[in-house]
């Protein structure tokens, strides 16, 4: 691409942030909004514009009740640790005097809400509160915190599409037959066995790994550049408005990867759109070409843009195609238009309005196109949608019933797996696994793909089979089946002539079996290869990364970072004293106080699972006859070992079903929960509860929900 044409695609680009404001009622101002983007601006761009809100700082609750209710409480139950110069963590409750100076704090005090109501605070040997007096002060925090919150103006935002959007959206836009680039979080490459219409997963599926298959199979687009990756997100997910900057680097990345795209040699044999977008067979003259080029950007632009382009955009576009007309011919033209398009950022962003016309209040149709299709499929609306949004059928809870069944029966939906669930499963964190290689050999002795490749694949396939068959989110706790290759099989201990009837090859790694667990301490993701090796250190298991990982996962209530001046476990020492095992280890580790308040909550989970090791195959003890304690406490139950761990957690199901509805919303929302999304989550969970926990009820409660369908802009 010449020089002079990348400024007018980038003038064109960015002009287009201003016109397509013209379909909203809030509008960005033209000047700084450039300037926002010359300075690398984050893509929260406020947009001016009142709410409708009441003046934050109304409260429904009286503030006698903070004095009369709320600090006896705090004397008696925390003044004791968290008061004074040396309050621990830093948090002194005896500087709270009014109501006024808790909503000063807010963060402060949904996390002592929150530790409370979970009975992480007070501490075990400290005098506990009765559950009337927890609830008491809850309602409280409902009645003024939270409500403060919600009367708070919220500024709008426009929202980057993340790398896997991105990517998604150019697809489906141009009609592609292949994926544009190498992506390995999808995983498997192969996905016939993915037919969510059927509502079945077959007994068998071939999976062969995005890896083994990148590395054989030459790229059907070569030479395309890459987006810059996207920021990693310490607790959420990629789609998260926040972490998505916008810089001159990512418009000029933009650019090129569009260029290079509409370009290459094979993009015309490899898009469905070429003959329809990009030729013109017949002999016409100048004027004719313009006019079918402007005819065509009116539908393009409306796929683009996920909304009905303006006439100044339709008319800026049709400008940029004449002016390339005379250089060349109406290919190349249109290959430079779509190359604008591409960079635009009505392309790179969505934008969630408010429709305050003819037909009332309420989230913008094409908007609310675009909430669904980026949270189902992770790509821009299809025809049914665009059809849907421009008769507005998307605003009643049939209108939007119907649209959920229809894409969860769609192929498409597999997203949900392996954009959402597997980076709720962290399933990526087993690919930068590296046992010891002297203390475990074996790692590295498997021919093929490694052991953890296929535990990535056997957690893709529980999702998915989940997912398709509509079963209960409680199998995600413990299920009594799993999908297996033969090398897996013999990982775990499973006799293939039991399970099967008959003995696979020992190299068919891409042949996986669903198989019935032959003993409870395996099934689920908790007791998973993938979850057990990903959370062990490279010489033992890690108590403490497993503890972690199931309060952080399974609860979504993770610990904090540990205090940069806590010294390493190997680190901690006792004179006299040489510690046998973790166990052991960590018990000294918790002499310090500061560590006894998180410990005291992690390790008893993560010991559950000590009678798996480093590699997450199941061990009875330690070696050499010494004993393994897989002893623990949890919400007040004990429990012995991985089955009976898991048991506590289901017979507690509302825990682990908030959290994953917690999950499941951040993710279809691409922000943070905030303590006023509380009370809606709850009624989402009631009303999962009611459904027998099904997967389609999360999908279905959480987009009918005033969370989803919220017309002041997340």
């Amino acid at each position: 691409m010449n020089h002079s044409l990348k400024l007018i695609i980038a003038v064109v680009a960015l002009a287009s942030i201003v016109s397509g404001a013209a379909v909203a009622p809030r509008t960005v101002d033209d000047r700084s909004a450039i300037s926002s983007l010359d300075r690398g601006a984050t893509s929260d761009i406020d947009i001016p514009g009142d709410s409708g809100h009441e003046p934050a700082g109304q409260v429904l609750s009286s503030p006698d009740e903070f004095s009369e209710q709320v600090q006896p409480f705090l004397k008696k139950y925390c003044f004791e640790c968290h008061s004074g110069d040396d309050a621990e963590a830093g948090i002194d409750f005896s500087q709270f005097e009014t109501q006024a100076d808790v909503l000063d704090e807010q963060e402060t005090w949904e996390t002592a809400v929150e530790a409370i109501e979970n009975d992480y605070m007070p501490p075990d040997k400290a005098t506990q509160p009765a559950r009337d007096e927890v609830i008491a002060v809850k309602d409280w925090f409902k009645r003024t915190v939270i409500r403060d919150a919600e009367l708070a103006t919220t500024p709008g935002v426009m929202r980057r599409l993340n790398r896997t959007e991105y990517e998604n959206t150019v697809r489906d836009l141009l009609r592609l037959k292949v994926d544009v680039f190498d992506n390995p979080a999808r995983i498997t490459i192969t996905d016939d066995y993915f037919q969510p219409a059927t509502r079945r997963m077959p007994r068998y599926v071939l999976a062969m790994s995005h890896q083994t298959y990148g590395r054989r199979k030459p790229a059907e687009l070569p030479g395309i550049s890459e987006l810059p990756v996207d920021p990693p997100v310490a607790h959420g997910f990629s789609n998260d408005q926040s972490a998505l900057s916008f810089s001159p680097v990512y418009l000029e990345a933009s650019l090129a990867i569009a260029d290079s795209l509409v370009s290459d040699a094979n993009f015309p044999r490899q898009s469905r759109l070429w003959n329809s977008l990009f030729v013109l067979d017949a002999e016409s003259t100048t004027a004719e070409q313009i006019a079918t080029a402007r005819k065509r950007f009116e539908s393009f632009l409306r796929r683009a843009f996920r909304r009905p382009a303006t006439e100044t955009e339709i008319e800026r576009y049709t400008g940029l195609f004449e002016r390339e007309l005379g250089a060349g011919n109406f290919t190349t033209a249109m290959q430079s238009v779509v190359t604008a398009v591409l960079a635009s950022p009505s392309f790179l962003f969505r934008r969630d309005h408010v429709d305050t016309g003819a037909t009332g209040a309420g989230v913008d149709p094409y908007a609310m196109a675009s909430r669904l299709s980026y949270f189902l499929w992770a790509s821009m609306p299809d025809d049914e949608l665009f059809q849907a949004a421009a008769e507005d059928r998307l605003r009643t809870d049939a209108d939007l019933d119907y649209q959920v069944r229809r894409m969860m029966a769609d192929r498409r939906v597999k997203s949900l797996a392996t954009d959402f669930g597997m980076q709720w499963l962290k399933v990526a964190r087993l690919y930068s696994a590296r046992p010891d290689k002297d203390l475990f050999p074996n790692w590295y002795l498997v021919d093929g793909d490694s052991p953890g490749i296929s535990m990535a694949i056997e957690q893709l396939l529980l999702f998915e089979t989940i997912l398709v068959e509509d079963r209960s989110i409680l199998e995600f706790v413990q299920a009594d089946y799993a999908y297996l290759n033969r090398p897996l099989m013999d990982w775990y201990f499973v006799n293939p002539a039991e399970a099967l009837g008959y003995t696979p090859p020992q190299d068919a790694y891409e042949d996986f079996f669903r198989i019935k667990w032959p003993n409870l301490h395996r099934g689920g993701a908790i007791t998973s290869g993938a979850m057990l090796v990903s959370t062990s250190a490279t010489t033992r298991t890690s108590p403490v990364y497993r503890g972690a990982w199931v309060l952080e996962v399974i609860f979504n209530r993770p610990p904090p970072p540990p205090p940069p001046e806590v010294p390493a476990l190997e680190a901690v020492e006792v004179p006299g004293h040489s510690p046998k095992n973790v166990r052991e280890r960590l018990e000294q580790h918790r002499l310090n106080p500061t560590c006894a308040v998180c410990h005291d909550r992690i390790d008893p989970l993560g010991f559950a699972l000590e009678k798996f090791d480093p590699l997450g195959r199941f061990r009875p003890d330690y070696g050499q006859n010494v004993p393994i304690d897989a002893t623990g406490n949890l919400y007040g139950e004990e429990f012995d070992g991985a089955a009976r761990f898991k048991n506590v957690i289901l017979r507690q199901k509302e825990r682990f079903v908030i959290g994953f509805v917690e999950h499941v919303a951040q993710y279809a929302l691409g922000r943070q929960l905030r303590a006023s999304d509380q009370e809606e989550i709850e009624r989402i969970a009631s009303r999962v509860a009611d459904r027998d926990y099904r997967f389609s009820a999360v999908i279905r409660e959480i987009v009918l929900s005033d969370l989803f369908r919220s017309t002041v802009e997340n």
